[in-house]
Order: C-alpha cells, then structure tokens, then sequence
C-alpha cells in the first residue's frame, strides 16, 4: 500500500529562480500532482543546490486545485552560493503517476528537475532572474488532431531563450530509461514532432493513441551570445478520444511597430463545432504587471459563443526597444466534455524598432560637407539612448525601408561617425571632412540603443530604421592627384613619378578666379604627412587652358627603403591660392620571408580606391619582372619558392576616383623589393605511443624485458618535408620537466621507432620532437606516459634448513616494487619477525636471532609500488600463512 501511495503522484514541474543579492537566490519548485494520490501528497521536497552544503528540505507555500485530478504546488526556498561558479541545482522525488503511455513502468520512475546556473559579477554583468513559462505545463489534446503547445518564456531581463527536446530525467545525469518520444508511440515514426527553437513552439502531428505522454525541454537562456542557465520543464499531455476539432484563431502572426506607436488588433476565436463555446485567454510578456507600460487584452471571460472576438491593445515606448521580438500567445479553448476540452495556440511576435531620424540634409560648405537632421529626435530621452551614427556611400541608393528594415548592412553604406550627439543652431550636426572634389556622397543617419544587463553594462546595440538619404555632387574645382608611383628604386638617387588632373574647367570660376594659374606640390615623408617640403612650383598659365603643366619627377629619392606623400595647392592671380588635393602617398612593399616562401604586404594613403593589384616578380638568374598574380587584397603568399635563393617584386595597382570626369584606370608602382626564402618554420610535431611488457600477459622479471617501444607517426609532409633527426625526451614521474634521452640522426626509410632499455621500471613519459635539416625543432609532441605493471607474490612454504633449497623465504616472481612492509606472526600472534626490503630473505629466525620450530605462521605484507606518478599511493595489502618446514 504504501508503495501505491508513493507511486501514483508526479505529473509536470520545473525550477525557476530569482536573484536577490551578489551570491543569495530565491528558487521555486513548481510542481503539478495528482490530487487524488492524498497518500503521496508532499507538503515538503528535497532541494539539492549543488555546492557541497547539505541538501534542504522545503515547505511548500501555495496549493491550487485544478479540474482533472491535478494540482498546482510551489515550494520556495532561499540560498547563498559559497561563490561565483556554476551551479546545478536539484529535486528528486517519488515518483511518477502510473499508466504514463511513452514511460514503461512509470509508477516505479523517479521524477527529477534540474536547473542549471551562472552566477555572474554583478559590477560587469548584472543579476540574473531565470525566464519563466507562463503557460502550465499541463496540457490536453485528442488522437487524430494536431497537439500545439508552447512554454510562452518570458524573461524580465531581456536576454535570449532557446529551446531544446529532451528526454526526461529519473535521477542526476539519469535520463529515463526506455522513454519514447511521442512521435515514436506506440511504434516509431508513429507521428511527428517540430520544435521552434526560437519560440519554443511544439506541434505534434497527429496523436494516435489516448492516455498521458510526458514530454521534456531544456529552457536555455543567453546573455551577449553566452548560455547563463538551464532549466529543464518535464510537462505532461492527456490524449483523448473523441470526435472533436479544435478551435480556430485569427490574428497577426508577426508585427513590427515604431516605438511611440499603438499596437492595436483583434483576436478572433472559433470553432469548426456548430453550438460549442469557446474561451480565449493570452499569455505574453507585455502583459506582465511587472512589465514597463504593459499591453491590454479585453476579452469576455470564461465560455462564449462563437465567435469569441477579443482585443490586444499595447501603446508603446521607447523603452521598449529591444533586438528581440515580444512574443503573445493567444490560446483558444471549446468546451467539449467540460474541463476536457480541445485546445489552440496562436503565437504573435511583436518587434518595437526605433524611429529613423528625420529630415536627413546634406550641404557642401567649405571643402566640408555638413550632415544635419531634426532636432529633438523622438526616443532621445531614454537612458539607452546612445546617439546617432552617420553612413555614407559614393552614388545614391534611393531605397525606402520598411518598418522591419534597421540598420543598413548590405545597402552599400560606410558608417563614418559613431555617437553623435552634437549640434549646431536647432538641429543635430555632423561635419564630414574626408571628401574629394568631384565625388557624389550621399548619407544616411541611424539612432543607437544600447541593450543593458541589470547592472547597466551594455551587451549589445540596436540600431534604428534608416533615415531618408541625402546626396550632394561636389565641383571638380581643385586638382585631383592620380600618380604617386616610384620610377627607379635606389637608396640614394630613386625617382617618384608625381601627376595630377587640372580642375574641370566647367566648374572653375575663371571669372572670379583669374589667371595666372600656378601648381605647387609639397612632399613629406612617410604615407600620412600634410605635405611640409616646396619640391616643385610650375611655371605661370596666362588662361586656365595653358594650364597643362601636370605632372612632375621628384629626384633623388630614397625610394628603396622610404614612401612619400604629395600634396598639389592650385594658384590663381598669382599668389590666390583655390585649395590643395588630398595627400596621396607612394606604395611601400615589404618582405618577410620564410621556409620556401616570401610574404608580401604594402600599404599606401590615396584618395582614389584601388581595386586590384598585379605582383610582378624577378626569379633567381633572370634579368626581367614577370606577373605572377592578381590580387584584390593587400598582401601576398609567394610559396613553392627555394631557399637561399634571391627572389624580387614590385606591385601594381590598379584604382580608380569612380567619376566620368577622371581617368577610367589610375595605374602606380611600388619600389622594387627583394626576398631570400630561408628555413625558420619547424616541422611539425609527431604523434607517438609506447608499448611495454605490461600489454602483454609476460610475466617476466628479467631487466632485458624492461624495454619501452616508442612509435609515432610519419609526419605530415606538408609541414615536415625535411625531417633530417629525432629527439626523445624521457621523465621518470609524470609532471617533472623532461630530458633528452636520446637523438635518431639516422632515418631509414622513415624509421619511427625507439627502443628505450630501463632498470628495474618501464614507468614513465615519453614525447618527441622532429628537428629538420637546418636544425629547427618542432613542438614536443604528445605526452605518453607509461605505468609499472607491478607483480608480487609470496609462497606459502620453505624449509629453512641448510641445504641450500627453499632456505629463504622470499617473493617469485616479483617486479617494480618500490618496498614493502611485511610483519609475521606466530600461531600466539607475536611478532617473530619483519622487513621492508622486498627480497624478504626470512631465514626461520626470530627477533633475536633463534631458530623458530616447524609450524604455521601468518603474515601481513604492505607492499608498495613504484609508479609513474611518483607520488605516495596507498598499498596493496597481502595476507596469509606460512608454512615453516625443518628437518629433512
């Protein structure tokens, strides 16, 4: 009876949790019982917390009849953790209710809940309360008729939940054994089953059999991408029989809304059965009470005739602005067989995005162009609020975003500016000064939220709907540079080719700006200078159409080792200046070389934008560059190559400014540069296993089988084509620093193996390194470590009398024993006599030294091995009679 009484009783739960302080949580067991088993009926359960304190017992605090033999019950407890880890917190308890379809036995199952914790630094990351599932874990559908249930979590701090099917666990780290999926009951692939990871969305389709089905999930939640905590929900679904369908929804499924706007819908609730009721309830975050301004939903209570027309009502504020979607689900019950009836769910996502800034203008304003957009922006207030960031691209992209649409990945864009809160007069301002004369830049503007743990650290960013795009084409008044490229390298008498465009002549005033027109160009060292050093002063144009005076040959030049950047000012009326170009600077490749191969990288500073760039390279012996490869990045792998030998290359880009004004392709060179591949790189390192006597079953104790073989693989020859030796590193005790045993500087047809020869032990660790023909060596490869396979056996007999035989008693066979402890006793229990060397070597006598009579002894032998990991280890013990013969 009391076995019953125990059985018949667990039907769903989970553990949920909320932190009060740095290390002290509040946690709450949520159980659903069957209320008929008064017998079972716990007024406390056992809740472990994982941390090495004792297990507590807890006092449940609320119970809640429900309709079909079930009850609600909550236990509450609270605990301080010893200190910042995970923890695994835990309830076990007896048992499952009986007749439980995909659970064999299930009155005799355990039912156990777990739930896993981070306990985070609060300075950093903030406290964490677990998510909690608003919709009961209890759950009815009919055979024939899709099942859909969904948790409905809801967590108060923002952070991500997943969901994961599980099997059901009877014990710590004990799944249910023999358990059945529901899509596999009564026979495999009997049905199916879809989980929505995201929204935690379960459908099975279509039961086939009536009575009760557990089913488990793994709640798991993220903050900033990283899984905080786990709770494991274990439900319970009672399949019914009956010519019933389930009720009907009409609603949105997904909604995007502009935080300030209203959220405003219908819920429409029928039923396909003529005459049935329906009742029609919603669950969701934005209906918490604890919720910052939440959502309505109006609705007749209770059974309703059809249809049951509900309304959901959510005016939305800026601090609603999240990366996640808010997630309401509608459920709609009939009332077939009164408390029995069937069931639907409607999930609706709900996204709330940030405003687009307003009224985007750009407008070109002293070789600047000015960025601004309407002040006060609405969500400015908020503490999330993180400014705005400026995007730009060359051309326009006339798209108009949709109310989903944030951000601007994919669109073309460059963000240039970041937090930008300044302003100028009555409206937000951005200037930007990186441009060029003859460009069309259009820019958009976004506004930041930052998404905060509870201790206000920012974990993420959410960017708002784009703005509207403003563009401004700016005058080709200036010269525009399209040659930096070196001519001759040479350390002292290098040249540098310097050429330029003249202003459009079409947008040049050349009526306020009158001739003479002059060009100068200033140099400066390095790929970042404004230009400091007067290299070059043209000759004066009388009319802007003798102007033509573009290009220019700066010499002499270290251009071996040196970049330089230009920058050209435009003169008119002599001493009038227009303005100066960009900086544009030299290509300066470097080498780095290394085992058969060069590594090339250049750098440059120009105002044009480089797409491809040709490697020309000058092989050993040969008198001319060739191209060997084009490239759209800016470094270079030239492999294959032979060591020691010299190998020289220089670059060629190939750019553009993208405007129909300028050249179609602007081409430059670096300077010439040169690289000897030489060996640096070791092999790589083997992977090696040892063998000794103790795989065998020799029971030998001979020294010579004392013999570890050391193997290891050929290494791979893509990194270790030149194996010319190898080191064999050798330690007695594990952890102690290794030493070299031996080199193999003789390799035989890719010999890789080694025969060590030890004393009195095979105990040890091994690893080998690889050294190539020039001496590199590789990392040690894997430690392999090898233990004694200790023997010791003692006989039960001697005959101590002289003759030469069996005079001694003493261990056979016996190996790798460090020492031992060995006390004999008389038939009286005196000690008569004892040793702590291995041999033994009892000759018969007593303590003091006098033959002991024929007769039986006993001993207690300790015996201690020697073994690889060097540290005491607690001994063997041995214990038995000696036979003590004299006479003949």
């Amino acid at each position: 009876m009391s076995v019953a009484a125990w059985a018949t009783h667990n039907r769903a739960g989970e553990i949920t949790f909320v932190q009060l302080d740095d290390l002290e949580f509040e946690f709450t067991i949520t159980t659903y019982t069957k209320t008929s088993s008064v017998a079972a009926d716990r007024d406390s359960l056992e809740l472990c917390f994982g941390d090495g304190s004792p297990c507590v017992f807890v006092l449940r605090n609320t119970e809640v009849f429900l309709p079909n033999d079930i009850k609600r019950n909550t236990y509450t407890t609270t605990h301080t953790f010893p200190g910042r880890a995970t923890y695994t917190v835990t309830m076990t308890d007896p048992n499952r209710n009986a007749g439980i379809n995909n659970i064999p036995n299930s009155v005799n199952v355990q039912f156990h809940l777990f739930t896993k914790l981070t306990i985070l630094n609060p300075i950093f990351s903030g406290s964490n309360t677990s998510p909690v599932l608003l919709q009961p874990p209890i759950d009815i559908g009919y055979v024939g008729q899709p099942f859909v249930h969904n948790p409905n979590a809801y967590d108060a701090d923002g952070d991500s939940v997943a969901f994961e099917q599980i099997i059901p666990f009877q014990g710590v780290n004990t799944e249910i054994v023999n358990y059945s999926f529901p899509e596999d009951y009564p026979t495999p692939t009997s049905a199916t089953e879809t989980l929505n990871e995201t929204t935690g969305e379960y459908i099975w389709f279509v039961p086939v059999e009536a009575g009760e089905y557990n089913i488990a999930f793994l709640v798991k939640e993220y903050r900033n991408g990283v899984l905080i905590s786990c709770i494991v929900r274990d439900m319970q679904v009672t399949i019914e029989e009956g010519q019933n369908l389930p009720p009907e929804i009409e609603s949105p499924m997904e909604i995007c809304v502009v935080a300030g706007d209203t959220v405003d819908f219908f819920v429409i609730a029928t039923d396909p059965d003529v005459g049935q009721l329906v009742e029609l309830t919603a669950l969701g975050g934005p209906l918490q009470s604890t919720f910052f301004q939440p959502a309505s939903f109006t609705v007749a209570t209770g059974f309703q005739p059809q249809p049951n027309i509900g309304r959901f009502f959510w005016a939305t504020e800026c601090e609603h602005i999240r990366s996640q979607n808010y997630q309401v689900v509608f459920k709609a019950r009939d009332n077939y067989r009164d408390s029995l009836g069937l069931s639907t769910l409607k999930t609706v996502l709900i996204k709330v995005v940030g405003p687009p800034p307003i009224d985007v203008q750009a407008i070109e304003s002293a070789n600047n162009i000015e960025v601004s957009w309407e002040l006060p922006y609405r969500c400015e207030n908020i503490d999330r609020f993180r400014g705005f960031s400026v995007w730009r691209r060359q051309s326009s992209n006339p798209f108009t975003p949709d109310t989903c649409e944030t951000g601007l990945a994919g669109r073309g864009y460059t963000k240039i500016a970041d937090r930008v809160t300044s302003t100028l007069g009555s409206r937000y301002n951005y200037t930007d000064t990186d441009i060029q004369p003859g460009r069309t830049y259009c820019y958009r503007v976004l506004a930041e939220f930052a998404e905060l743990t509870p201790a206000g650290t920012i974990y993420n960013f959410v960017e708002s709907i784009p703005s509207n795009e403003a563009c401004v084409e700016l005058r080709l008044d200036i010269p525009l540079i399209i040659n930096v490229s070196v001519d001759e390298t040479d350390a002292a008498t290098g040249e540098m080719f310097v050429r330029w465009m003249k202003p459009n002549a079409t947008e040049l005033d050349t009526i306020s700006n009158a001739p003479p027109y002059r060009y100068e160009v200033y140099r400066s060292d390095g790929q970042n200078g404004p230009g400091t050093a007067l290299v070059y002063v043209s000759a004066n144009a009388p009319s802007f159409s003798a102007a033509n005076d573009t290009f220019f040959v700066d010499v002499p030049l270290d251009t071996e080792t040196k970049p330089y950047t230009y920058v050209v000012e435009f003169f008119a009326e002599d001493t009038l200046s227009l303005g100066r170009t960009s900086i544009a600077s030299s290509i300066l490749l470097e080498i780095a070389s290394t085992d058969r191969t060069n590594f090339l990288t250049w750098t440059e500073n120009v105002p044009w934008q480089n797409d491809l760039y040709v490697i020309h390279r000058q092989d050993p012996g040969a008198t001319v560059f060739l191209p060997i490869d084009t490239v759209t990045v800016r470094n270079y792998t030239d492999g294959n190559l032979i060591n020691e030998l010299e190998y020289c290359y220089f670059i060629e880009s190939l750019g553009s400014y993208n405007q129909p004004t300028t050249p179609d392709t602007l081409i430059n060179f670096s300077q010439e540069n040169c690289g000897i591949p030489i060996d640096t790189v070791a092999p790589c390192a083997p992977m090696i296993m040892v063998e000794n006597i103790c795989d065998t079953d020799d029971q030998s104790t001979s020294p010579d089988q004392f013999v570890n073989t050391i193997t290891w693989s050929a290494p791979d020859p893509e990194c270790a084509y030149d194996v010319a030796a190898y080191n064999i590193y050798y330690v007695p005790n594990e952890g102690q620093a290794f030493t070299q045993a031996d080199i193999i500087q003789t390799i035989t047809n890719g010999d890789t193996i080694y025969l060590h020869q030890l004393t009195n032990t095979v105990a040890g660790c091994y690893a080998v390194t690889a050294i190539d023909t020039v001496g590199n060596e590789s990392e040690l490869s894997n430690t392999f470590c090898v233990d004694n396979c200790p023997l010791y056996e003692l006989p039960n007999a001697f005959t101590p009398n002289g003759d030469g035989a069996n005079d001694f008693f003493k261990p056979f066979p016996y190996r790798f024993v460090d020492r031992i402890d060995i006390k004999i006793f008389n038939r009286w229990g005196n000690l008569v006599f004892e040793t702590n060397d291995p041999d033994i070597l009892w000759n018969g006598k007593n303590l003091s030294g006098q033959d002991l009579n024929t007769g039986v002894y006993f001993y207690v032998c300790e015996v201690f091995e020697d073994r690889v990991g060097g540290e005491e280890i607690k001994p063997i013990i041995l214990e038995g009679y000696i036979q003590l013969f004299r006479g003949q």
